[in-house]
């Protein structure tokens, strides 16, 4: 209740002081409408650059080497808005401010990049946009300086590639002279000491371990077979070599198994083989005794004949083979002994020379490794430069340039006509307010009352009605005038937003 009254209170001097309210809102008003033309005007132009993503820059992905388009956009902001870049394009589009003191241009210059306003939207877009008094300019410049960029990346992109395709060509050119000094060395030094393999320490040892248990398992075959001879000799020296025959059958029967061990014989050995022919005499002989006409008158009726014992025979020709295979064992364990004592003397000889020839081959194949590898890299970079030629790694592309702006986009005369009204009606109720505040007249009887203070009598307001009428036509011209004047004003206001 006491809030209402108070707003009562405050509307009631409103209305005593409406010519002052007026008068204040509508001179605040002017004031900031003519601050607000007063301002320079100033146009904003901007360019909309598109980065592309060329199709083939994934496709030769591990081929090639094409720059990341995430550092470029990482590093746009600081390389678009550099002073070097910025001082460049104020000279291209002919800027009267080089004619000025250093200091001044320095400042300038710092000035205007704070001016320049960068927009990126994702990884796809970016918008560069300039405040300036003058539309034409800002327009050049901006596009100048987009393009300048543009351009100074393409080329120095370009300028990269070929920088790095020119280093690789040299490094390739310095490895492959020191590659081929290597292999030079090397074969000089092979020449020199006689080495022209090399001895590989563990596989020589391992050869000569399997050489060594060869000759131990000829050695124990040899033990196997002398510990036979000897037995098959203890048994020959206990059989004679000769047996007796005393019939003709028995004569026949000694024939028939002549035969048979010569057929033996045969299967093993040559015609030439002695104990071959002997058997072959034998036998010749017997079959010429069997054959002979009988002369039982001169013959006794048993005759007594001598021959080889067969089993002695046997014996003896098992010790012959014995004796044939010692030899063979002997010679094979020779040959590997002389074969052992080749590869000790290279271990011997060749550990100094091999290692000296290990540090070059080692430092040969360490040239050789780096040498492949810019090969490798060479070619990438051929792909690379192949790209940047022809413009199919990611690139910037301007889909909007900037044109002449027509519209300045400061100040802002929608908000300075919000701000000069506002500001006007706030004013004049704060002049109201304030003459309010200060004014100690009493013209409320229920003060009196709260106080507890009898108010005996109140003096009636009588209009006059001359007076109220004057009253009201004055009302109506302040009213009238005020309104008219506020609608130019207001009117002045749109036209300069709408109308120019």
């Amino acid at each position: 209740m006491q809030n209402f009254k108070e707003l009562l209170r405050y509307l009631r001097a409103l209305h005593r002081h409406r010519y002052l309210f007026v008068f204040v809102a509508l001179m605040v008003m002017t004031v900031i409408g003519v601050y607000s033309f007063t301002l320079p005007k100033k146009y904003s132009a901007d360019t909309t650059v598109f980065i592309e993503r060329n199709v083939i820059d994934s496709l030769v992905r591990g081929i090639a080497v094409s720059p990341d388009i995430n550092d470029r956009i990482r590093v746009l902001r600081y390389a678009i808005l550099s002073r070097d870049l910025v001082t460049k394009t104020l000279e291209e589009v002919g800027s009267e401010i080089f004619a000025k003191p250093i200091a001044e241009q320095q400042n300038y210059i710092s000035g205007l990049i704070k001016r320049i306003n960068l927009r990126i939207r994702g990884q796809e877009l970016f918008t560069l946009s300039l405040v300036d008094k003058d539309p034409s300019f800002a327009q050049k410049f901006v596009n100048t300086l987009v393009g300048t960029y543009v351009e100074e990346n393409i080329s120095a992109k370009r300028e990269e590639t070929y920088g790095a395709n020119r280093f690789l060509d040299e490094q390739i050119e310095i490895f492959k002279a020191k590659l081929e000094a290597a292999e030079d060395k090397i074969i000089d030094f092979r020449k020199k000491n006689g080495i022209y393999f090399s001895v590989n320490e563990g596989a020589t040892l391992a050869n000569i371990r399997e050489l060594e248990n060869q000759i131990e398992t000829i050695e124990l075959n040899q033990d196997t077979l002398l510990a036979r001879k000897k037995q098959i000799q203890s048994q020959l020296d206990s059989l004679p070599e000769t047996i007796d025959m005393v019939s003709e059958s028995a004569e026949g029967n000694r024939l028939a198994e002549m035969e048979s061990r010569l057929n033996n014989l045969l299967l093993k050995y040559t015609d030439n083989y002695p104990e071959v022919i002997r058997l072959k005499s034998e036998i010749d002989t017997l079959k010429k005794r069997l054959t002979e006409p009988n002369n039982n008158a001169s013959k006794p009726e048993r005759t007594r004949l001598t021959s080889l014992n067969p089993l002695h025979q046997d014996l003896q020709g098992r010790v012959f083979e014995l004796d044939a295979e010692l030899s063979s064992l002997g010679a094979r364990k020779l040959n590997l002994q002389k074969t052992i004592a080749k590869r000790e003397s290279e271990l011997r000889e060749v550990p100094t020379a091999r290692k000296e020839l290990g540090i070059l081959v080692q430092e040969r194949d360490s040239i050789r490794n780096v040498y492949d590898e810019l090969l490798g890299r060479m070619s990438q970079s051929e792909v690379s430069k192949q790209m940047e030629i022809g413009n199919k790694a990611a690139t910037f592309r301007i889909v909007d340039a900037a044109v002449l702006p027509e519209v300045p986009v400061s100040p802002n005369m929608m908000k300075m006509f919000l701000l000069a009204v506002a500001g006007g009606l706030g004013c004049g109720v704060g002049v109201i307010y304030l003459l309010e505040s200060m004014d100690n007249r009493i013209r409320d009887v229920s003060v009196f009352e709260g106080l507890g203070i009898d108010v005996l009598a109140v003096v009636p307001n009588i209009v006059d009605p001359a007076i109220a009428k004057k009253v009201w036509r004055t009302d109506f011209i302040v009213v009238f005038t005020a309104g008219v004047y506020f609608l130019g004003f207001a009117g002045v206001f749109v036209y300069e937003i709408y109308l120019r």
